[in-house]
């Protein structure tokens, strides 16, 4: 007994040794990286000193005498707090995912290679001014001389995954806007695919009244063209390895709201501008709150997106800007016929054309490097047929392998003091077609849309036959035939991805507008009163009311009229839908309903006939055939061709009424008090490794869960895509005055920092799902007043 005590007590202490040296490790690796904000730094480079104060929010405001010396600070302040994100952007741009996770990325990195955005960033970079091209090296300089200087003390993914950076190059920074119009853009890939499927089974007859947009007689919906569904599998497989780039947290494209308030609508008698920008929701968030400042030269604030050094959405001394998705379709596929012979050849305008034949090299995590062919026309890479040569394969057009040059845009953007400055900016926005809002000291308001919008034969709905130059782009519509407005009358211009032009414009933008249902509430909400103060824009930009659930709701309570016929828990659900103001408000069982009710809707309504391809039909699609008959009248889709009866639209609603009651009875019981929305509908700000429990529990990856409300719908949105928790909402929530800059407001839904451990690592959720705002100050004196830390960046002596 004495010596088996002896063993235990012995074997407990290496246990508790053990255990308090992995704490002391994990303990390591996870402050190792944490930022200095105090004290002093030496950077040999610099020119002179340069200040850096952080307020409250860890926000840097980085003052220096010169640019080159302030974009230096700006690498280096970047570095310390987004290194690890910043890397992982940069390896999606290069399609180098495989070398830190593994063999499962190869197909993701094999596509991202066909987007070549490095080919393009040297491109953009060669034409570049000499003083734009200077602060990109000088930030890049920042970024290096960070990563030289930190030894070991990385950021903990970088420890988890065993590997370090690489220095940061010109044309990483360039390839990260590049990404931003892919990630805009790649949603019109699938649609085309989906589109197609449908009008092959159904006619365009009857596939006419399910596409947005889409307009039957279109001169390019040409007889006798049909691709085998193999090819549709294949092409679609390939394209869905971006799903995994999704779930990594880069960015993924939702939706955004901007609007600006002319002065004489104000409390102030000044313009004041509000944006917030829809994106993926994940830690750490896709924007950085930073400001920048060479006396005399340069003052501006904003968002900056980690890896690049220029504000990409924000305000200086004189102007604002925000920015919301053109939704323009600037990506087409085309069937091309393949040589038998040959399979290296394509067919095009009645000869044989060699394809540009490209071997990519791609490195995996614990195994061999694999080498693969990517294969091009001259509209871009075969993005189908990779098991084996097809006689049929798709290629892919996207306006980002075209000349645009967004860098200079938003360089110019952080300088400009009018609004010719301003137009003349975003003129090379091509490759991100967006719409412009602004405002600016002088009392003026606008809205403009600048981006590439493809002149092409017929509409981008579908795939297109690729045997000649038929359907091939012709050019893009001029900078001076995109939409603009300027200080309309009724004293604001909006915007919200909704339809951007009436019917009579003659180029052909897009069949993936959103539903008005978002810019519906925000112009109401800009009709309710003449003057608006500060506080009633933050109400506004927060605001969670549904014109969605206004429009349907009524034709849900229609079953009043067949009460008889709802069960107990029905009959509940009708009647907190019947007490309902349709606000998405976390804590009322309405919303739920209502949620629940759609996607049943849609299931019922389309399921009978789509059957394989109802699936695609839950989003923005299957919302937007909701709408048309809402506005409309049903059509021959209502019936239910598997029974023998004549369903009317009532029936329909009274169907998926009970299937919704069903499912949320299953799933939360049958007390509708548990049904509060904010139980079903939860954020969690998730981090690309903490999917891993333990590592999320050593390391604090994730945020807490958070009960919200919103939906894509709302003003305020918390998107979802499957299940009903949150994954897309608002990036950044800006509030621009431009009568005090001090008084401006802003939010972001994590922190300024990406190092698990630091301070100011997920500091903002709270005020963020709260609603809540930070005052964002800008004069030196607000500056130095706001001052949590101050560093100093001094050269060497």
């Amino acid at each position: 007994m004495k010596l088996f005590r002896v063993v235990m007590i012995s074997l407990l202490t290496v246990i508790v040794i053990g255990l308090c040296a992995a704490f002391i490790l994990v303990s390591g690796i996870k402050r190792g990286a944490v930022p200095v904000y105090e004290g002093e730094i030496v950077i040999s480079s610099l020119n002179g000193e340069v200040t850096v104060y952080r307020d409250e929010r860890g926000m840097p405001h980085i003052y220096a005498s010169d640019e080159e010396d302030l974009y230096r600070a700006t690498g280096f302040v970047m570095a310390q707090e987004r290194l690890w994100q910043m890397d992982l952007i940069r390896r999606v741009t290069t399609g180098r995912l495989s070398e830190i996770f593994g063999k499962d990325y190869v197909q993701t990195d094999l596509f991202l290679r066909t987007l070549e955005m490095t080919a393009k960033s040297k491109m953009v970079l060669s034409g570049g001014s000499p003083e734009m091209l200077s602060a990109i090296q000088a930030y890049c300089d920042g970024v290096n001389t960070y990563i030289d200087a930190s030894g070991k003390k990385l950021p903990p993914e970088f420890r988890i995954l065993s590997y370090r950076p690489e220095p940061w190059k010109p044309e990483d920074v360039a390839n990260i806007i590049g990404y931003m119009g892919w990630d805009l853009a790649s949603g019109n890939l699938s649609s085309d695919i989906s589109y197609h499927r449908l009008m092959s089974r159904l006619g365009p007859e009857k596939a006419n009244l399910l596409i947005p947009d889409w307009k039957a007689v279109d001169s390019y919906v040409f007889p006798g063209f049909t691709l085998e569904e193999e090819h549709l599998k294949e092409a679609e497989e390939f394209i869905s390895q971006i799903d995994k780039v999704d779930a990594l947290g880069i960015v993924t494209f939702s939706g955004s709201n901007n609007w600006a308030v002319a002065g004489k609508r104000t409390e102030t008698g000044k313009p004041v501008l509000c944006n917030d920008m829809h994106l993926g929701l994940g830690s750490p968030g896709i924007w950085m709150q930073m400001h920048q400042v060479v006396k005399g030269k340069l003052n501006v604030t904003g968002v900056v997106v980690p890896g690049q050094p220029l504000i990409v959405a924000g305000h200086n001394e004189r102007i604002a800007w925000g920015m919301t998705n053109l939704m323009v379709d600037d990506i087409d596929l085309f069937a091309e016929k393949i040589n038998p012979g040959n399979e290296n050849q394509y067919y095009f305008n009645g000869e044989w054309r060699d394809l540009l034949v490209r071997k990519e090299t791609i490195k995996i995590k614990g195994e061999k490097a694999e080498t693969h062919e990517l294969k091009f026309t001259h509209r871009g890479p075969i993005v189908s047929g990779f098991r084996e040569v097809n006689d049929v394969v798709l290629s892919m057009r996207w306006s980002g392998y075209d000349q645009s040059d967004e860098l200079r845009a938003v360089y110019l953007l952080n300088r400009a003091e009018n609004i010719e400055d301003f137009r003349s900016a975003i003129t090379t926005f091509r490759s991100i077609s967006q719409n412009f809002v602004y405002a600016d000291v002088e009392g003026n308001i606008g809205l403009n849309t600048g981006g590439g919008i493809p002149v092409r034969k017929g509409t981008g709905t579908m795939i297109r036959n690729g045997e000649t130059d038929e359907f091939d782009w012709k050019y893009y519509v001029p900078f001076e035939q995109l939409p603009s407005e300027y200080n309309p009358e009724r004293g604001y211009v909006a915007s919200a991805n909704n339809k951007t032009v009436p019917d009579d414009y003659p180029w052909y933008i897009s069949a993936g507008f959103l539903l008005p249902y978002r810019i519906d509430r925000i112009r109401e909400m800009l009709d309710e009163k003449e003057v608006f103060t500060i506080d009633d824009f933050k109400r506004m930009i927060t605001d969670q009311h549904s014109s969605y659930a206004r429009l349907l709701t009524p034709f849900i309570l229609k079953l009043k009229d067949r009460k008889d016929e709802l069960n107990r828990t029905e009959s509940e659900a009708l009647g907190a839908l019947g007490e309902w103001d349709y606000d998405m408000d976390a804590g009322l069982q309405a919303p739920t309903v209502f949620e629940y009710f759609r996607r049943s809707f849609i299931k019922l309504l389309l399921g009978d006939e789509l059957d394989d391809l109802a699936e695609g039909f839950y989003g923005v699609t299957g919302d937007y055939y909701i709408y048309r008959i809402l506005k409309t009248g049903p059509d021959e889709w209502v019936d239910n061709i598997e029974t023998p009866d004549k369903e009317t639209l009532d029936d329909i609603v009274l169907a998926a009424f009970r299937d919704c009651v069903a499912k949320l009875t299953a799933e939360h019981g049958n007390d509708i008090s548990d049904w509060e929305w904010g139980r079903v509908h939860s954020l969690v700000l998730s981090h690309p490794l903490g999917s891993i429990k333990l590592i999320d529990f050593l390391f604090g990856f994730n945020s807490d869960s958070y009960p919200v409300g919103g939906s894509n719908h709302t003003v305020c949105p918390y998107s979802f895509s499957t299940g009903f928790n949150s994954d897309n909402g608002a990036s950044e929530r800006h509030i621009f005055n431009t009568a005090d800059w001090d008084e401006s407001f802003t939010v972001i839904p994590t922190g300024a920092s990406g190092v698990p451990g630091g301070e100011f690592y997920l500091s903002q959720t709270e005020k963020y799902v709260s609603n809540e705002f930070y005052r964002d100050p800008f004069s030196d004196e607000a500056v130095k007043k706001a001052a949590r830390y101050t560093l100093l960046f001094v050269p060497e002596r």
